[in-house]
């Protein structure tokens, strides 16, 4: 993995929520992103927030199983590196 990407983001569901656990070593900050359902692209949803992150979002069809993939992106000095960390794929009941 490129020395500047996030090291390595991990997920859970906990009570209908996901918690994303990451380090980021001596960057500046982080980018958290997301892609719900079948949302075609990737948006942000957090930044900076400590880790782990809860992600207490509702599903976008609250009555099927919805599929979430996470990535992140460290920043330093404000700007992002553009070396997106290992990608985190998991569903909701």
């Amino acid at each position: 993995m490129h020395p500047h990407s996030a090291r390595t983001l991990t997920a859970t569901v906990l009570d209908d929520r996901v918690h994303l656990s990451f380090q980021i070593g001596f960057a500046d900050g982080i980018t958290l992103f997301s892609r719900r359902g079948s949302e075609p692209d990737f948006s942000p949803f957090a930044e900076d927030d400590p880790s782990p992150v809860v992600d207490a979002r509702p599903k976008l069809d609250l009555g099927q199983p919805e599929t979430r993939v996470y990535r992140a992106v460290l920043r330093y000095s404000s700007s992002e590196n553009r070396q997106f960390s290992n990608e985190v794929r998991l569903t909701l009941p």
